[in-house]
């Protein structure tokens, strides 16, 4: 597959998606609210209860019960509170620390003569590799470095 051709940043887009796709989306969208309304059948009954008895629709068989369902709910809430000041603290904590690391003074640049040497090259062949626009760098696996230029430059 060329993608010199198309056009840049290359989009996957599904123009024509085979209508067996579409349907089994359908289904497993449908049988995941299924799942969770068997999940959440117990808060059903305690929150739509005094709603659908004047509807002829009296499913259920308990009455609204609020303090009930919140004492239900109370473990989930205060879960979702505390992971969401948690994120708070350390996001604060992050900028904070992000804050003071940009007034920290930069490092001094690493010298030439010191980072060919930590290469396995000698000063004059990093320069030379430096100025070539393109170059081809080999590493073996004693860590030692080799530049090459390509062919035909």
């Amino acid at each position: 597959m060329n993608s010199s051709n198309g056009p840049w940043p290359p989009l996957i887009v599904a123009t024509h998606v085979p209508r067996f796709v579409k349907w089994r989306d359908i289904l497993l969208t449908l049988v995941i609210w299924g799942c969770f309304a068997v999940l959440l059948d117990k808060e059903y009954e305690l929150f739509l209860d005094d709603y659908l008895e004047p509807l002829g629709l009296d499913l259920f068989d308990t009455h609204a019960n609020w303090p009930e369902f919140f004492d239900r709910l109370m473990p989930f809430l205060l879960t979702a509170a505390i992971l969401g000041g948690l994120l708070v603290i350390f996001s604060l904590r992050t900028l904070r620390r992000r804050s003071r690391g940009l007034l920290l003074p930069k490092p001094a640049p690493l010298e030439t003569a010191h980072q060919a040497h930590h290469a396995g090259l000698n000063e004059a062949e990093l320069i030379d590799a430096r100025s070539q626009r393109i170059v081809i760098v080999h590493i073996d696996t004693n860590g030692r470095h080799r530049i090459e230029a390509p062919h035909g430059r």
